[in-house]
């Protein structure tokens, strides 16, 4: 028997595929049985709403860092001390 097609074949990851679809179709409130567009689906009432809502954590966090950073500068030049020289 030829098993060549099953080179490169990883059982794992092929179980993972038909769990996550298995998933997108529970999530989809089918019971038609088919599958056709559960990715598309998928991408726009799931995972995009989450990518979408964590992007615009990102970009708080970061606004934040910044403006904490700000801060930092602020304190660090108020803080420093006058040091005389030979010139003051």
């Amino acid at each position: 028997m030829d098993t060549s097609y099953l080179n490169g074949w990883n059982p794992k990851k092929e179980q993972q595929k038909a769990d996550f679809m298995e998933h997108m179709y529970q999530c989809s409130g089918r019971t038609n049985g088919l599958f056709t567009g559960l990715w598309n689906d998928f991408c726009l009432k799931e995972a995009g709403p989450t990518c979408r809502d964590a992007w615009f954590a990102k970009q708080e966090a970061i606004k934040h860092f910044q403006e904490l950073e700000l801060q930092q500068k602020r304190v660090n030049i108020s803080k420093e001390e006058f040091v005389p020289t030979l010139h003051d």
